[in-house]
């Protein structure tokens, strides 16, 4: 399945990225998606974690839904799928949260995360009634909805705190910015239609008494406040932060002074980047295992027929001569920019139109390097 946006990334940084909503009708190519896919997704899923949860008047128990039991000395836990069921047929939503090592799923999010090149966390929604979920409400990231099994209704709203952080949950603030009282959407999301929600803007998902199944898609950049945090940690290297407070008279003028410092650290541009380096340095890609490759001694290069890719959502640090993937920092010379940014400019290409198109560099070195950079988790092997 392949996602079509139908703009740039950067028109829909420069237009859309949480500043307004954005419908894209028939934008998910479908293949194959069916509801034995969506039921494997539950399966997997540990049923009792807080990842999971059935929401009928509010979330439900677990002890309503979930049993225990001992499993040859193993403590194990599994939905009572009579119980499961009954709710669903009285309007309940299914929900799963933080979804991992589903490789449908994954590959959407990927899609999006190279989209928008924030990391991405992935929760499912099924339900056939027509209860929503939960009431009104807005989230703390931007999401992206891709409705994958039939229909459901969105009221939106225009936000009423504009760019909420995670501890400014709608539900513990709303008396002090309540929800808008006239809609800005009011639609049908259809099988093989996405929807970018920015953060803040309130909206209530209504189920329409059919079948629906969806995947909304979080994405997660970096926060002035992250980059504040940050800071703070390196201002005990300043001698004025490491002094002891006892009045404010005795305390202003150093304080006024860790100020001053505070000031010039966070706008210099070296220790934005070094924040940058850090904060991406921590992301993690989840890219396919190939023992049959990179842990086969006899093994040295890999078909021609291998399409390759970054382990990373985007090519930062490329037009500084640097990149960071899957928390490797390569520094690089030309040829390993211009390696890197071909790969980048066509995601998925073959090894051996890589090779064709680099034909300046030798074949064999390239070949080398393209398996080493794979084994190190740099570049993905992608064979189907």
């Amino acid at each position: 399945m392949s996602i079509f946006f139908g703009l740039s990334s950067e028109a829909f940084v420069t237009t859309y990225q949480e500043q307004k909503p954005l419908l894209l009708k028939g934008a998910l190519r479908l293949n194959v998606f069916s509801w034995g896919d969506a039921n494997e997704i539950f399966e997997r899923a540990n049923v009792f974690s807080n990842d999971f949860k059935l929401s009928c008047d509010g979330i439900r128990p677990k002890q309503e839904y979930v049993e225990s039991y001992l499993d040859i000395g193993t403590l194990r836990h599994r939905l009572i799928k009579p119980v499961v069921y009954d709710y669903l047929k009285r309007g309940a939503t299914l929900i799963v949260n933080k979804l991992a090592n589903e490789p449908k799923v994954d590959a959407l999010a990927r899609q999006i995360a190279e989209f928008t090149g924030r990391q991405t966390v992935n929760s499912a929604y099924a339900a056939f009634g027509e209860r929503d979920s939960f009431r009104a409400h807005w989230d703390t990231r931007d999401v992206f909805v891709i409705q994958l099994i039939g229909r459901k209704r969105w009221i939106v709203y225009e936000p009423s705190l504009e760019s909420p952080l995670y501890m400014q949950q709608s539900k513990d603030v709303e008396q002090h910015y309540p929800c808008p009282k006239e809609p800005y959407m009011d639609f049908i999301l259809e099988a093989g239609d996405v929807f970018y929600l920015p953060r803040g803007w309130w909206h209530n998902p209504l189920p329409i008494g059919e079948e629906t199944f969806h995947l909304a898609v979080g994405t997660f950049p970096a926060y002035t406040t992250d980059y504040m945090e940050w800071a703070f940690r390196q201002l005990p290297s300043f001698v004025g932060a490491r002094k002891s407070l006892s009045a404010w008279e005795a305390d202003k003028e150093n304080l006024a002074a860790v100020g001053r410092y505070l000031d010039e650290f966070i706008n210099d541009a070296e220790n934005y980047q070094r924040f940058m380096d850090e904060f991406l340095g921590a992301t993690r890609v989840e890219s396919p295992l190939a023992v049959e490759l990179f842990g086969n001694p006899n093994t040295g290069t890999i078909p021609d027929s291998t399409r390759i890719r970054l382990s990373a959502n985007k090519p930062y640090g490329l037009a500084d001569n640097y990149l960071i993937a899957n928390g490797t920092k390569l520094n690089l010379d030309a040829t390993g920019v211009r390696l890197m940014r071909c790969i980048a400019e066509s995601p998925a290409i073959s090894l051996g139109e890589l090779v064709g198109r680099l034909a300046d560099i030798d074949a064999d070195k390239l070949r080398g390097l393209v398996h080493e950079l794979c084994r190190q988790d740099v570049l993905e092997a992608l064979r189907h």
